[in-house]
């Protein structure tokens, strides 16, 4: 799962190249396919917005990531960006 942060600093405003001063979740959702993650999902900590719906869906994709022997799928790992 993908997870982006810092949801209450996104604008609408493009620099001077005519890109986005942040990411969208469209591109969220991409790079997310491109690292063939299962889920993305953006939340902020400081407003506390969708973090209880985020903590929910890492919960479940977690759950949904188990063998029947209680261990983890291979190939399954974390990393943090």
């Amino acid at each position: 799962m993908l997870l982006g942060l810092k949801r209450d600093l996104r604008s609408e405003k493009r620099d001077e190249n005519g890109d986005w001063e942040c990411v969208m979740p469209q591109e969220g959702y991409r790079v997310a396919q491109e690292m063939r993650c299962d889920r993305y999902a953006e939340c902020s900590a400081v407003t506390g917005e969708l973090c209880w719906e985020v903590l929910e869906d890492i919960t479940r994709t977690a759950a949904g990531t188990t063998t029947e022997g209680k261990g983890l799928s291979q190939g399954m790992e974390c990393n943090v960006m």
